[in-house]
């Protein structure tokens, strides 16, 4: 049984015992970790009791499938509810799960977490949990912008501090790959802070969370610009290593959001220097801005909606294509890359509308 948002968020808090085992799965191992840490903290109360925690790799598992019933039906020393967990699962585990599913059917003693990387939907350990009423399913997928920014402001909260619109804005962009990557950055924020119990500046985030990115992806965002399609899959290919897809869109989205207010003010008759000298910041786009000025002045389909934000193209050209496609670069590394270029080009056509509709 596959649960929705508000399923997961209950069930994490309070596993149910109607469900003997989940399945957690995702391109975003850190989420997937994080999820399995906390259903096994409700259960057993700590991620290390020796008495109410076994951990077991995949590989275990796959030599010796009786284990893992054996384990689930096993009683405590100390009592209390267990929980088995095992990593790195696939489908080579579809058969001892099955065994599994088929005689221990509740988590009043124990609850068996199996956590995995991407499955597709043909996957058969994935049907097997999807068709069984009393195991539950948890895909994790990379954070999107709206939930990231819950997930930095709690993290920050939590500590006890605020956190500027800008500097919050600013993470947003420079986040959000893989959730355990997120939280030890913002942890490393945090330590940075000390005592000071002033809102965190986007100064201090700029400082402590270097934005990497963003040098990265200037060439992949001149390549956009000027529909240069070689270009675009050659760099799509070099960043794809180091950046989720969503996160170079959400970049790109940002960079040209960036350029509006410095155009606007040079089609009022100001010089380039005179503007870039009184920009700070992550405001500044830097040396590229001659480069791509004549790039969003190009003529674009009349098709294309003018009115949109840019953070609705990403969003736009995701929904036609699935998250998990945008980060199954490994497996289906062409497909990836024809997707992402297609949402990359819907962007670059629309901020070129926006650009010159005052012209």
């Amino acid at each position: 049984m596959k649960l929705d948002r508000s399923q997961i968020d209950r069930f994490l808090k309070q596993p149910d015992p109607r469900f003997a085992a989940v399945l957690i799965y995702g391109p975003d191992s850190g989420m997937v970790r994080e999820r399995g840490s906390q259903l096994t903290r409700a259960i057993a109360g700590s991620l290390d009791d020796p008495f109410r925690v076994v951990e077991f790799a995949a590989d275990q598992i796959k030599s010796d499938p009786v284990r893992l019933l054996d384990e689930a039906q096993a009683i405590g020393m100390m009592g209390g509810r267990r929980v088995v967990r095992i990593s790195g699962a696939g489908d080579a585990l579809s058969e001892a799960c099955a065994g599994l599913l088929e005689q221990h059917r509740t988590s009043q003693d124990a609850l068996v977490i199996i956590e995995g990387d991407e499955f597709a939907s043909k996957s058969s350990l994935r049907k097997l949990f999807e068709g069984t009423p009393h195991a539950a399913v948890i895909a994790c997928y990379h954070d999107e912008a709206e939930s990231l920014s819950g997930l930095i402001r709690g993290q920050v909260q939590q500590a006890g501090l605020g956190i500027g619109r800008d500097a919050l804005d600013y993470l947003v962009q420079s986040l959000g790959g893989d959730r355990g990557v997120t939280r030890s950055e913002i942890d490393k924020l945090l330590i940075y802070k000390g005592d000071d119990k002033t809102d965190i500046s986007l100064a201090e985030a700029m400082a402590c969370i270097g934005d990497g990115a963003a040098f990265a992806l200037d060439d992949l965002i001149d390549a956009v610009c000027s529909g240069d399609l070689k270009a675009l899959d050659q760099q799509f290919d070099r960043n794809i290593v180091e950046l989720p897809a969503i996160v170079m869109l959400r970049r790109m989205a940002a960079h040209f959001l960036r350029l509006h207010p410095i155009l606007d003010r040079l089609r009022q008759g100001e010089k380039l220097d005179q503007v870039f000298a009184t920009l700070a910041g992550p405001a500044a786009p830097g040396a590229s801005l001659p480069d791509l000025d004549p790039g969003c002045r190009r003529p674009c389909p009349q098709s294309v909606d003018r009115d949109r934000s840019p953070g609705d193209a990403p969003a736009c050209a995701c929904k036609r294509h699935h998250p998990a496609r945008l980060h199954r670069h490994r497996r289906d590394g062409a497909a990836v890359a024809r997707a992402w270029r297609r949402a990359a080009l819907i962007l670059a056509p629309l901020e070129r509308h926006r650009l010159n509709a005052t012209d």
